[in-house]
């Protein structure tokens, strides 16, 4: 009596499925896994124990860090910007305003009122100081943290949050701001404070005689100073000279360039700071790149006419490129971002074309010279699939497409 020959059927929707597996049908009525040796001549491939990341990739932007419009404080006619391109440090003028310069000070807190009167005490003031003894200007001694001051002007609503007997929130109606001319307070400093003494006084008419800012009274005028966490590199100017010094002057960022990608929000979770990724510059090179920050401010997706759109709100991550002379002469320019995303250690994988389907559900592995084997299917990665099942150990060759 003959035997019913076996029939291995190709089937696109598998293929589709598995990038190469193939689906194996028995006439004979049986799915169980029966005993089918391995022709000779075919192509195996061995087992492995790996570990197993699936990615995706997003669309980024190569450009500097933290870009941003600075906006004009001191209201005139803007008569000078710096070229684009340009880095401006500390010390160094910003845009002239009424033909004054307006100078470049480093510091966590903004310029928020005139430094005029001996004794005023803020942080403000200490941003002042510690920006002019960073400039090699002597400006005196300054008291230490928890000394009892003295404050001309009146019971402002200094830095300190104290009230005039020096005692925290002060329960009493908001004061007039330090130099009303009101009467003088005692408060006590804290590390964040500085005092307006003669001798920092003194700095400043040095320092604003040095400067060319006329007339050079030691009086810090709101507007004279613009504060930023460091050094910047100037863009696109926005205004033109002869505009309103108030209004939108010019883009600033970073010094650092870094790669911009925009993410599903649903996304999100699944990264974190200080995970590798790879990038991919327009001429096909690549090199790795560390997730800096994942931003936590999730934004509606634009349509193209500017209105908010159908696609899935996003946020910004910001990646650094590890080699920094990759892109060291790109100012700008698109890539491609490979994110990891699940990643399963110490498993065992065969290639994807070395799946069989089998007609009555699942999947299995032709061994070598061997057994057709069921098996349970994981992780999808790079080619590659998680697998497990009777028998199956790091180095079985199994039966593959290629």
């Amino acid at each position: 009596m003959r035997t019913k020959p076996l029939i291995i059927t190709i089937t696109c929707g598998v293929l589709a499925l598995g990038g190469g597996a193939y689906a194996v049908h028995a006439s004979g009525g049986q799915d169980s896994p029966t005993a089918q040796p391995a022709a000779s001549g075919v192509a195996t491939a061995e087992v492995v124990r790996t570990d197993l990341s699936d990615y995706w990739t997003e669309s980024g932007t190569v450009g500097y860090r933290k870009q941003r419009t600075l906006r004009g404080v001191t209201p005139g006619v803007l008569t000078w910007l710096p070229q684009p391109g340009s880095t401006i440090a500390r010390g160094d003028i910003l845009y002239r305003s009424g033909d004054r310069p307006v100078a470049l000070f480093y510091g966590p807190s903004p310029m928020f009122r005139d430094i005029d009167v001996v004794g005023m005490v803020g942080r403000d003031v200490k941003v002042l100081a510690d920006n002019l003894r960073a400039l090699d200007y002597r400006i005196g001694q300054q008291p230490t943290p928890g000394t009892r001051v003295t404050v001309q002007g009146g019971p402002a609503s200094n830095a300190t949050g104290q009230d005039a007997d020096g005692k925290a929130g002060g329960s009493g109606p908001p004061s007039p701001p330090a130099g009303s001319g009101t009467k003088a307070y005692q408060t006590v400093l804290t590390s964040q404070d500085a005092v307006f003494t003669p001798s920092l006084k003194d700095a400043v008419r040095r320092w604003q005689a040095a400067r060319g800012i006329r007339p050079a009274t030691g009086t810090v005028t709101l507007g004279d100073i613009v504060v930023l966490p460091g050094a910047v590199r100037v863009g696109a100017a926005s205004a033109q000279l002869g505009d309103d010094a108030t209004g939108n002057l010019m883009a600033i960022s970073d010094q650092t360039k870094a790669v911009t990608v925009e993410i599903d929000a649903s996304r999100a979770d699944d990264l974190r700071a200080g995970q590798k990724v790879q990038i991919t510059f327009p001429d096909s090179s690549h090199t790795s790149g560390t997730i800096n920050s994942v931003s936590s401010n999730v934004q509606a997706a634009q349509s193209d006419g500017g209105n908010p759109g159908s696609e899935d709100p996003k946020v910004q991550v910001v990646i650094a490129v590890d080699n920094a002379s990759a892109i060291q002469n790109i100012s700008s320019a698109a890539v491609e971002v490979r994110f990891t995303g699940t990643t399963e250690h110490d498993v065992l994988a065969v290639p994807v074309g070395a799946l069989l389907a089998l007609s009555g559900g699942g999947y299995g592995v032709q061994i070598s010279e061997g057994a057709l084997t069921a098996v349970t299917v994981g992780l999808f990665a790079d080619g590659m699939v998680q697998i497990t099942g009777t028998g199956i150990t790091a180095g079985t060759r199994v039966v593959t497409t290629s």
